[in-house]
Formats: structure tokens, sequence, C-alpha cells
């Protein structure tokens, strides 16, 4: 505080117009940076942080009509930040470049207005990332201006107190040698400053609700796009369709193509209206020669089930040649008191990609509820020949337990919704019973298909009644099985880890 003083103290450099920057709207993203991390040093950083507060605070001063202005205030509240120790200059950097994006994405709209404020939340989690915020989209998603109102108003209460302070004290230094003008000028100050902190509890609080809009905006983007930047990720593994430029990638949002985080934090399920091909066409356009996700309705008649199974767009197309495919099956069993039945090949989900190696990737992100499979065995095929079969390819949605209550899954990974040819899929139940059985792995080539399939056991002791519980289950509700010569026990033993 004796350095804030001291820079106070010049009260002629502060206070006759020398004093400039303030809030620069046109500073570039690397100005903000450096006056952001220089600012972070406990209480201010260096004069250029100070030089901002008093240039704002004498321009609330000398135009009253600005102290009506909810914008103006919320560059001090911005500023104010900074003198909040430990975290306030993070904040500060947060809070410029969210100004400052903001300002710009208003007079925008449609897909340049997203674009844009798709950019301002890259720009932060880019500036959090380098100034060492650890997970820099978790920390971004918890900020909230008015979790630090309290310490706010105090800040500015403080420094209202001290620039009366200074500009008294610096008065009475200078007694009858001080010029009547400048008198005069300390005195106008000083009166502006106590109206000004008598307005600062009435505006701080409407500053502080106002930047929390702008923040809900970025934060949005941030969870709805993946944290930044994991949401395209999903939607080009799942696809296959490469996000060329920010327009693309603002389409994409704006049309809800891409995958939407839900409130629970999964993905969340596309809708799929029967009556209203609205919710989901955008998404999904059946096509001669593959699945089609409207053949089935829910019971009600009322949604395609198939379609909610996606979150965000599908596409149909053809497996290429190396790619991979994977299912878990195997037989019946009880899992908390309910009888879940047995699983077999035929099926037409399939994970698409490397298959996971644990129990918990498996139920979580392919979000296959323990009502649905108990596990056993593990089919991966490759594809080999020049195509594959033809698939929806698209992102798993979140998945909540119906007859087994409590149970979440938030989903996340690659799927493929396909048929095989009845004739596959029996040769591969006969190869799955006989793995079970000898607890070895086989390899089978489909020479129809070119599909180079690989059938072994998970030898999971975890897989059933464990994952997406909100508590964890009683001891006698996981199934038990000896780990097999090609398994190991994480570190934890909480998991098990298959190795094909």
């Amino acid at each position: 505080m004796s350095r804030f003083r001291a820079i106070c103290a010049d009260v002629g450099s502060w206070t006759w117009g020398t004093v400039q920057g303030a809030f620069n709207e046109k500073a570039s993203f690397s100005q903000i940076l450096v006056d952001a991390v220089i600012g972070m040093i406990p209480l201010v950083g260096d004069v250029t942080a100070v030089r901002d507060i008093i240039a704002v605070v004498i321009g609330l001063v000398d135009k009253p009509e600005k102290r009506e202005s909810t914008w103006e205030w919320v560059l001090l509240v911005v500023l104010i930040v900074a003198l909040i120790p430990v975290f306030g200059g993070v904040v500060k950097g947060v809070g410029r470049i969210l100004i400052k994006v903001c300002k710009e994405a208003a007079a925008l709209k449609g897909a340049a207005r997203a674009a844009k404020l798709l950019e301002g939340a890259n720009e932060i989690i880019a500036f959090l990332n380098r100034i060492g915020i650890k997970n820099a989209e978790r920390w971004l998603l918890k900020l909230r201006f008015a979790d630090h109102q309290a310490a706010i108003l105090e800040r500015f209460g403080a420094l209202m107190n001290t620039l009366y302070t200074v500009l008294g004290k610096a008065k009475a230094k200078g007694g009858a040698m001080l010029p009547s003008g400048l008198a005069r000028r300390v005195d106008a100050l000083r009166h502006g400053v106590t109206q000004l902190k008598a307005k600062g509890n009435e505006m701080i609080p409407k500053a502080i609700k106002e930047l929390d809009q702008y923040l809900r905006e970025i934060q949005a983007y941030v969870r709805s796009g993946g944290e930044a930047t994991s949401r395209k990720t999903l939607h080009e593994v799942a696809t296959g369709e490469r996000i060329v430029t920010r327009a693309d990638e603002a389409r994409l949002i704006e049309d809800g193509a891409l995958p939407v985080r839900s409130a629970k934090g999964g993905w969340k399920q596309n809708e799929a209206v029967v009556r209203n091909p609205a919710t989901w066409r955008h998404k999904y356009q059946p096509a001669a020669g593959y699945p089609n996700l409207t053949e089935h309705k829910s019971p009600d008649g009322k949604f395609y089930p198939a379609i909610q199974a996606y979150s965000g767009r599908m596409i149909n197309r053809e497996l290429k040649k190396g790619e991979e495919v994977f299912r878990f099956f195997g037989p019946g069993g009880t899992t908390h008191g309910q009888k879940i039945g047995d699983s077999y090949p035929g099926g037409r989900w399939w994970g698409l990609g490397s298959p996971p190696k644990t129990a918990r990737a498996w139920r979580e992100q392919a979000a296959v509820l323990d009502e649905f499979n108990r596990d056993g065995y593990l089919v991966a095929a490759r594809i080999n020949g020049k195509t594959g079969p033809k698939a929806v390819v698209g992102t798993v949605s979140e998945q909540t337990g119906q007859k087994l209550a409590g149970q979440y899954l938030p989903g996340g990974a690659t799927q493929a919704f396909f048929a095989l040819d009845k004739s596959v899929t029996a040769q591969l139940e006969r190869i799955g019973a006989d793995v079970m059985k000898s607890g070895r792995p086989i390899t089978w080539t489909d020479a129809s298909n070119g599909l180079i399939f690989r059938i072994l056991p998970t030898g999971w002791t975890d897989a059933n009644g464990v994952w997406g519980y909100s508590r964890n289950p009683g001891a006698g509700t996981v199934q038990a099985a000896r780990l097999g010569a090609r398994e190991r026990a994480t570190k934890d033993n909480r998991e098990v880890l298959v190795t094909p």
C-alpha cells in the first residue's frame, strides 16, 4: 500500500490530464496479457495498473453522467479486482478480455457473433494456460464475479478513502504556496470522490451482475464447446469432418451440429421428437443403403431412441480400411437385485476406435448402462478391405439408468450403428462361448466383408454395479473373477486392465 500511496501522492500528474490509457478499447490481447500478468503481484503490480484505475476514477468524478453508466462501472470493477491479493491479477486479465470480446460481439449477429464469442473463450483459455492455471477450463467454468462482490466493494471503499486522504494531505502540504486553481481542483476531486464512494455501493453490484452475464455467455461456449476444443475434437473424430476455419466452427455451433454438454456435465442427448423433425433433421438424415435410425420409436411413440443415443451430428459413412470397432458381450446375471439378460454379437451398437482397457472407461465413455450388458468377452475387429460396413457414426450421448436408478454415465466416445450378417454374428457367438470356456483369445477373419475379428475375455471384476453411481454399492453387488494371464490390476486394485 505504501507504493500505491506514493504513486497517488503525485497529485499534479494524476489530476491534470497526463493520466492516459485508462481502458484502451483497441488494446491487443497481448497488451492485455502483459498488463494482467504484471498486475498479479498482490495489491497492485505496477504503475500502469494504478494509472488505469486513477484515470477511470477521475473520469467518473469529472463527468457525473458517466456515473449512471453501468458500462463505466464494469471497467472500474475489472481494474479494482487487481487490488485483491492472490487472485486479483488473474481475474483482471480474464475480465479485460471478457469486456473487449463481449463489447465487439454485441454489434454482431448469428454466426459472426458466435465466432467472436468462441474466439474470446479460446483467448481466455490461452491466457490462463500461459500463466500456469491448472485445468484452465474448469477454473473458468467455476468463476463468478458475484462470489467476490464483498471483496470488490471493500477494495473500492479502501481506494476511495486512500484517494481522499492523499489529496487532502497534498493540499495541506502545499499550504499557502499552493496555487488557488490547483487547490480548487483538489477540493473538487475530494468532493467527487466522496460522491463516487456513495454511488459505488449502488452501481458496483449492477456492474458485477453485468460482468457475470458476459461471463456466462463465454462459459456457455466453453461448456457446450467441450472445454474450448474437445467438442470440436469429438465431432471430427466421430464424423471424420474436419473443421477448417472459425467460420466453419461458428456455423456448426449455430446449427447445433456439435455435441453439447448437459447440466450434468455429460454429452447431451439429441432431441428426436417424432412429430417435430426440425428437432433432429439438421443433425441426421436417413440415407439409402444405410441403417435408418427412424425405424423404431419409443414405447410412447414420441421419440426416436436411436437418435437420442447420439450427441450432435450423425454421419452416414462407410467405415474405412484400418478403422477398428468393438463390442462387449457375455452371459446374463443379477446386478443390484436386477436381472440382466445375456448379450450377443447380433447387436448394432459398436464402439469406433481402440477398445477401452478398463471397465470404467467402457461404462462411462460408451455410456453402457449396467442394465444393458454385464460384460464377459470383447469382440474387436479391424477393417481390412477397401471399405467396411455402412454405418451411422457420431458421439455417444449420456445415459441414465431406468431399471437400475441412480446410475449416470456421461458418454463422449465415438459409436457406429451397423448390422452384421446373421451368419457372422452366429459364428462370433460360437467363438465367444469357446473363449468364455477356455479363457483364451481367438482370431477369426470374415472373408465376406474383410473384417478381422479378435475375441478375448476381459476378466474385469469391476464391470457391474460400480461405475456411475452416486454412492459405492455394497460388497456383495460386484461380480468376481480371477485375473487372466493377459490382464493386470491397476495400482489401487479398483480397475482391471485388458490387453488385447
